[in-house]
């Protein structure tokens, strides 16, 4: 068990339109809660009140064949260097599932694929496979992709090898879960890099590196980047480079191509294209690296997202399955590219993203964010880490973000900041799991470790969809005060949240769910708990033994599966005691857990459970609070006809229906397991059905269109 400790001391936000926050000296080294409710400068709270979470019962995993999952596990802990991609996902054609793992074995430096099935008739995984099993023969690979093709399935991983051996280890069978897999090396055009930056020490290289990847029937889609030329403290990135790839008769150190198979990733009929002639810039090519990208695919509607802190998130879109492609635009700091530029307000900068085209062909952007800002005449970009942000979400119906909306402005003694976005209308504030409505700003205390989250920011590898209206994003976010008081490391959890209205307007308070906050994945001792005090002006009195917790596991690494199957999800992460920490060394003796999360949508926001945290009431059974029944409703959403309500109790029970004014508008009594709701003449809306015996409670949401 590690001991964590929040140490929390009030000051206030004003609500206008760019809100401030001054230091004041005492602060120093605190944990401040920026609470947007409050309205007044300086360490005294007028509404105390709004800070203070109210709980609520939570309906978590009631229902039959859904839950967690111990899937897999590894003696390598790191996924990616900054965007979650495709490792879980449905079977188009069944409610089968796979997910795949970079696995390791540390005593020999190697790693692979490790893979695992999801049986529906068993409602569980298959048997969990040895931490070191993996699917290539015979080379060393990692950053493994998986997708099923129309009877079968297909990996694709790098050997990360140089000179002529480098390239993409393609795994392919005919039929998925069985059979033996046909593995061969994919290369690239062979390209000139380096060994050596002063000597250039040259070499041709056909060498791809960390694919992603979707599939739609035996259509592949595949993008992966070339090598990267080397860096030393003296090159400047936004010099041109004498050798690497070349797009257009210009060298890049760095290259995403696409490449396309019809055949379930037998051969490809589009290899090596590089988006040159369709509006990817010079500055975009040199600033892609490794997994700052991600693809999306339904039926020949394409996509591929791509950004950078140095200033922009843009994605390609083709209509005719990756044989065409326009460039689309949300978010441009054009003045960032500019190295001579004067100086410029700090910003909002993309760090890890997510896209999702839904089944209207709407695309859905959402990408976690850091603090950026430029030094006068040089091209290079840093992050204030001691600043904490959230989300931004976007869709295409909405004009691309101005940079303006997103500016922050800090004073030269740093103690002092301004910032436009947190009015900015889809800038998704999310909650901390104590309850408050933002992140906590480490006032001259401990920055961020960097190696833990790879620099990409507090809020990061999120995943998207979308359906009926409704906006999914799950997400990875810190918990609490680092480990060390001299910025050392957090622990992490996986979350979710939902947006009732197409992700124009996120209430992450009422919508929230800590999904990895549970008996199994996360231990919270809370039984020493105690609320903040207030003294008489309201000023929140600082004890350093308030909200102090004992925790033991970590929960990071989140990805979801890009599609779903009669509404529900399933969501992966990695999971260990204590934080990962060094992420130079991500080897491991002890196998790191891979679990995952089969649920249904319907289920969010229903399961809300950060404010109950605040008051201990999720790993440990409170008698003042009354247990659920399980039920589950369909079709929801609902068009006409019958809705049916499916209870577990041998128990007699009610049904009662309420719309969203509360009026009860459909009631009736039962014994039987499965109840009926004639809702032909239901207004189209939002109602609530609440489903009650004499010992349990539920309410759910039903959506009548």
């Amino acid at each position: 068990m590690k001991k964590t400790l929040l140490l929390i001391m009030a000051v206030a936000l004003c609500t206008s339109l760019m809100a401030q926050y001054q230091t004041p000296a005492a602060l120093n080294k605190q944990a401040v809660p920026m609470t947007k409710n409050l309205t007044t400068v300086g360490a005294s709270i007028q509404d105390a009140d709004a800070t203070i979470p109210t709980t609520r019962p939570s309906i978590m995993l009631s229902e039959p064949g859904y839950g967690f999952y111990l899937t897999g596990q590894t003696h390598y802990y790191l996924p990616t260097n900054t965007n979650s991609r495709n490792t879980i996902s449905f079977r188009q054609s069944s409610p089968h599932a796979a997910a795949c793992w970079t696995t390791a074995n540390r005593q020999n430096n190697s790693r692979g694929t490790g893979i695992n099935y999801y049986d529906v008739a068993e409602e569980n995984w298959r048997p969990l496979p040895p931490a070191n099993a993996r699917i290539e023969t015979a080379v060393r690979t990692g950053w493994g992709a998986h997708g099923f093709t129309s009877q079968g399935e297909i990996v694709v991983a790098h050997n990360g090898l140089a000179n002529d051996e480098g390239g993409l280890v393609v795994n392919t069978r005919d039929h998925w879960g069985q059979d033996d897999w046909n593995q061969y090396v994919l290369k690239c055009t062979p390209y000139t890099m380096s060994d050596d930056w002063q000597g250039l020490e040259t070499y041709d290289a056909t060498g791809l590196l960390w694919p992603t990847m979707v599939t739609n029937g035996n259509t592949v889609h595949l993008i992966a980047v070339t090598e990267q030329w080397p860096f030393d403290g003296n090159n400047d990135p936004c010099d041109e480079y004498p050798h690497g790839y070349v797009v257009n008769g210009k060298n890049y150190s760095t290259v995403p191509l696409y490449y396309r198979s019809t055949d379930g990733g037998k051969t490809w009929d589009i290899q090596e294209h590089h988006f040159g002639n369709e509006g990817m810039t010079d500055y975009e090519f040199r600033k892609i690296t490794g997994d700052s990208y991600v693809l999306a695919v339904r039926g020949e509607h394409v996509v591929f997202l791509f950004e950078s802190t140095g200033g922009f998130i843009n994605y390609m879109e083709s209509w005719d399955n990756g044989s065409t492609w326009a460039k689309k635009e949300v978010y441009s700091c054009a003045d960032f590219i500019d190295p001579v530029a004067a100086p410029l307000p700090d910003r909002l900068m993309p760090s890890t993203s997510a896209i999702y085209i839904d089944e209207n062909h709407k695309v859905h952007v959402a990408f976690g964010t850091k603090v950026t800002f430029k030094e006068n005449g040089n091209c290079h970009t840093w992050i204030r880490s001691f600043l904490p942000a959230g989300m931004v979400y976007w869709n295409s119906d909405h004009d691309p973000i101005n940079w303006e909306d997103l500016a922050v402005d800090i004073s030269e003694s740093g103690d002092y900041y301004s910032s436009a976005f947190y009015s900015y209308p889809r800038y998704i504030d999310l909650p901390t799991v104590l309850g408050f409505d933002k992140f906590y700003l480490w006032v001259g205390g401990p920055e961020y470790n960097t190696d833990q989250f790879r620099d990409n920011g507090w809020a990061i590898h999120p995943r998207i969809v979308a359906r009926d209206g409704r906006v999914f994003l799950s997400y990875q976010s810190l918990l609490d005060w680092p480990l060390s008081p001299s910025g050392g490391n957090f622990y992490r959890g996986i979350f979710m949240t939902v947006s009732e209205d197409d992700g124009e307007t996120w209430e992450v308070q009422k919508n929230t769910s800590w999904l990895s906050y549970h008996p199994e994945l996360f231990q919270a001792n809370w039984d020493d708990f105690e609320e903040p005090e207030y003294a008489g002006n309201d000023t929140w009195i600082w004890d350093p033994n308030s909200i102090s917790v004992s925790t033991r596991t970590e929960n990071a690494y989140p990805t979801m599966s890009s599609n779903m199957k009669d509404s529900r999800v399933f969501l992966q992460w990695y999971h260990k005691e204590g934080p990962f920490m060094d992420e130079n060394n991500p080897f491991l003796f002890d196998p790191v857990l891979i679990y995952t999360l089969n649920q249904g949508l319907w289920m969010f926001p229903e399961f809300n459970n950060i404010q109950e945290i605040w008051q201990g009431k999720w790993n440990k059974i409170d008698e003042n609070t009354q247990p659920t029944v399980s039920a589950k409703i369909f079709p929801n959403p609902a068009t006409d006809g019958m809705v049916y309500v499916q209870v577990d109790t041998d128990a007699p029970y009610t049904v009662a229906v309420t719309n969203i004014m509360g009026q009860v508008v459909h009631t009736t009594q039962e014994t039987q397991d499965m109840a009926k709701i004639n809702i032909s003449t239901f207004a189209p809306g939002v109602y609530i059905v609440n489903v009650k015996t004499d010992k349990a409670i539920t309410s759910q949401k039903l959506i009548v269109k």
